[in-house]
């Protein structure tokens, strides 16, 4: 047999919530956004560098393989490069540009980029890019530990308050 609930609550009562627990949840979407706003940029411009190398690694493949293209395939690798460099160079973090042939490489080559040169610099912009973001992270991740600390309370979960 089944027992009908004797007690028969009003229908603005099913779809209430305890103070605490909406204060929790809205506390939570609050977290959820400051996350997402301060994350949304950090990974464009990592994502934007990143198809900036990539982008230049496959020049410099062509670049490699010479014929008649290779000096527009060189400059358009110069122009990736300095791309790159700029770009860094905006977000406050500075990478060594790869050399140059200079005067031994005369007229044509001159301003170019020494290919051999290019992969080591590709193999910076990855571990400084890398370390900019982590450091962005951990950033973000100590701006949430203080937006989720209950009041009166240390982060070690000792109390603030005075006795």
């Amino acid at each position: 047999m089944i027992q009908q609930n004797p007690k028969d609550w009003s229908q603005g009562f099913w779809g209430s919530e305890h103070p605490e627990t909406a204060a929790l949840r809205v506390q939570k979407d609050y977290v959820d956004t400051m996350i997402s706003l301060k994350r949304e940029n950090m990974d464009r411009i990592y994502a934007y560098i990143n198809t900036l190398i990539e982008k230049a690694k496959e020049e410099l493949g062509h670049a490699r393989s010479g014929g008649s293209s290779g000096d527009h395939r060189r400059m358009a690798l110069k122009q990736h490069v300095d791309e790159i460099a700029a770009y860094l160079k905006g977000q406050a973090l500075d990478v060594q540009l790869p050399n140059t042939y200079g005067e031994r490489g005369g007229a044509n080559l001159g301003h170019h980029y020494v290919l051999e040169d290019v992969p080591a610099f590709f193999g910076r912009v990855k571990c400084v890019i890398d370390q900019w973001y982590d450091s962005h992270l951990l950033a973000v991740y100590d701006e949430v530990v203080i937006l989720v600390k209950p009041k009166g309370q240390t982060v070690a979960g000792t109390s603030n308050s005075v006795s």
